[in-house]
């Protein structure tokens, strides 16, 4: 674009004019270069492009003229005025001939030379405007003329395919079609089934049918395989002198010439449509290849829309199922009626024909086969032994479940298609299920991850058994602490007021204070595990602020710091201010106290404790989470006992209730959090409590 700072060479062979030409120029907002030589200017005008030259005609070697006609030849369209003391007709005629803009007498009236400057540079831009103007219109025009083409094909594909919802109907009718409008003698639509990565015909016309049942062909093998994998359209002329598939033409093709367009929406790769040999005899020719393009793009739409539609349906079937059995299952008592109930709605909608149920016994480490249903025979229930890690992965828990049943004449039948899932909430696993079927029909990922979320749900009917025993105990023992509290508190104080008389009575002895400081810390430790059980029955609200957990920790660290230096524990802090989170200060003070006084106590020979944060983002539900991980170097916790320890009432201490963990877990989950823990016997434990983050 040309405007006010438009760039202008000034050429003279005398100094001051081009110095002040330079000067009243560049004061009107020009961008001025100058040269006192015609040799000079020639270098500047190769080397620059300028907007405009004003040049003196009469300089010795190089003259105007000349840079008149060095600046035309590297610019058709460059203005230049020139400028002369001695005008003559002949350099007038001379000027206009090679193409000046303007000539000009000196002395130059500077008004006239900026009105002359202004119109040609106007003249400039509007030439160049016009010139980018018709560029641009042939351009759109070239692009209209392409999308009208292009847009009647698709509309006439579209509307030959728009009015078909049947996946099978539509494939059908796109083979049609195409061996219609290009002339071919047959044609298939071949399809990538998953999670197979194989091609099968789906629709075809004057193929055989024994060809279209037994095809299946892998993506890269064969010339429908090859496009499928490129995602590339294909035309072979001459199938036996190609050099890419003459080496299996003969065995796999009876034809010779044909045409392989990928159904492709997006990057994504449905199949592939082929056509053979031309009714004419010829060869497919490059329009042919691109109208089956054309075609294939608009036909791999309507069957994207197609499968969507049919998968859309499903889904919904599958959502009525997890409905039904999300509202269902909480009405069902009975473990037989729930495992034949889920039976019943798994199979409507995957192709599952049995299901094998295995209940857990961890202190044995086996699974008991307890209920078979849809199974011929099954009247034996055998056991399978197996770890916990072997149980809390998919693939080894199955693999485990094939090997010890693969011989048994009962089962051996079911083992090709057999899929097993643990059954695991809460850390807690309640045992296996197992389902397949006898047609040699595997399940897919999608219906596996279904399968998931159902045995997710029926998860929740054991922790439902499991929550309505600690219920029945805590309302049995919601009624006992009143009268337990009251029955004990009484004598307690009574004790402790009797001590206080007695200690100022008796006269002083040398164990006087010995043994009554050993009473009254009896005392004060009955006081404290009363209190613990009033806590635990009796949880006061929660009340939430935004605390940073760092704070937290701290505090608890300063109230533990002299049992750290007494009991030669060092201690390691891997956590840094900012992790925030909404919980209640004492709550949470109440959870790190009572994890890391127990650390403590497992380490009475000394020992590290280390306490780590982090933040984490969930996989499964995409929330961020603070984990604070406490670990010691103690004696650990035996395995047998490891998945008790949160249990209510569990305890291995010869004192104590049974309640800490309790709390600590009920606490945690109360602020919407979890707690885990893992251990090694003689070498530590490591506690982990997850908050979500705020």
């Amino acid at each position: 674009m040309i405007h006010d700072s438009a760039k202008i060479l000034v050429v003279d062979d005398e100094k001051r004019m081009c110095e002040s030409l330079q000067t009243l120029l560049s004061n009107a907002g020009y961008n001025v270069t100058t040269a006192e030589k015609g040799e000079e200017a020639l270098n500047k005008i190769n080397r620059n492009d300028f907007d405009l030259v004003i040049t003196d005609i009469k300089m010795p070697q190089v003259d105007g003229l000349d840079i008149l006609k060095a600046a035309r030849t590297k610019d058709e369209d460059a203005l230049v005025i020139l400028m002369t003391g001695y005008a003559s007709l002949e350099s007038a005629i001379s000027a206009v001939n090679e193409g000046a803009y303007d000539y000009l007498m000196k002395p130059i009236e500077f008004s006239d030379l900026k009105l002359t400057i202004q119109r040609a540079l106007e003249k400039r831009r509007a030439d160049r405007d016009r010139q980018d103007l018709l560029m641009e219109l042939q351009e759109r025009n070239l692009e209209l003329k392409k999308k009208v083409e292009e847009l009647d094909a698709l509309y006439k594909a579209g509307m030959s395919l728009s009015t078909t919802e049947s996946l099978n109907e539509l494939l059908h009718r796109i083979v049609s079609l195409a061996t219609q409008v290009i002339e071919a003698q047959s044609g298939s639509i071949m399809l990538i089934q998953l999670p197979e990565n194989v091609l099968t015909i789906e629709a075809t016309t004057g193929l055989d049918t024994d060809i279209i049942k037994h095809t299946r062909l892998e993506l890269g093998s064969s010339i429908a395989g090859y496009v499928a994998l490129k995602g590339e359209p294909l035309m072979v002329e001459d199938i036996e002198k190609d050099p890419r598939f003459s080496h299996f033409s003969r065995k796999h093709y009876a034809t010779r010439s044909l045409l392989c367009v990928p159904l492709k929406v997006k990057d994504k790769i449905l199949g592939v449509i082929n056509l053979s040999d031309k009714r004419t005899g010829n060869p497919f020719t490059d329009d042919d290849l691109r109208l089956l393009t054309t075609f294939a793009s608009q036909a791999a739409i309507a069957i994207d829309d197609a499968e969507q539609f049919n998968q859309n349906i499903r889904k919904i079937a599958e959502l009525e199922i997890l409905y039904d059995i999300a509202s269902q299952l909480s009405s069902i008592e009975n473990f037989g009626e729930v495992c034949s109930f889920i039976f019943q709605k798994i199979k409507t909608i995957m192709p599952v024909e049995f299901a094998l149920w295995f209940e857990w016994n961890e202190k044995a480490g086996e699974l008991m086969l307890s209920l078979c249903l849809g199974c011929e025979n099954g009247r034996r229930k055998p056991t399978i032994p197996i770890s916990r890690d072997e149980i809390c992965s998919s693939e080894k828990v199955n693999e485990k479940i094939r090997e010890s049943l693969k011989a048994d004449p009962d089962y051996s039948i079911y083992m090709a298609t057999l899929i097993s899932l643990p059954i695991i909430a809460e850390n807690s696993i309640h045992g296996v299920l197992s389902v397949g079927n006898r047609r040699q029909m595997n399940l897919s990922g999608e219906q596996i991850r279904l399968l998931s979320i159902i045995i997710s749900q029926l998860a929740s009917f054991y922790e439902k058994q499991k929550s309505l025993l600690n219920i029945t105990r805590l309302v049995t023992m919601g009624n006992l602490v009143s009268e337990i509290t009251h029955d004990i508190k009484k004598p307690l104080t009574n004790i402790r007021g009797t001590l206080q008389v007695l200690r100022g009575k008796l006269p002083d002895t040398k164990d006087k204070d010995k043994y009554f400081n050993l009473v009254e810390e009896e005392i004060f430790r009955l006081d404290g595990l009363l209190k613990e059980i009033m806590n635990f029955s009796n949880p006061n609200k929660f009340e939430l602020e935004k605390k940073d957990i760092a704070s937290v920790l701290d505090r608890v660290l300063k109230l533990v710091e002299q049992d750290l230096l007494s009991g030669s524990i060092s201690l390691r802090k891997e956590y840094q201010e900012g992790d925030f989170a909404l919980l209640d200060k004492n709550q949470m003070i109440e959870v790190f106290l009572n994890i890391i006084l127990n650390a403590i106590e497992a380490m009475p020979q000394g020992g590290e404790l280390k306490v780590k944060g982090n933040r984490y983002v969930e996989v499964n539900s995409a929330k961020e989470f603070i984990q604070i991980t406490i670990a010691d170097t103690g004696c650990g916790i035996p395995a047998e006992n490891l998945n008790q320890i949160f249990d209510r009432y569990f305890t291995t201490k010869s004192e104590g209730t049974g309640l800490g963990l309790a709390v600590v877990e009920r606490i945690v989950k109360a602020h919407g959090g979890f707690v885990s823990v893992s251990s090694e016997v003689k070498k530590g434990t490591r506690f982990s409590v997850n908050l979500p983050a705020a």
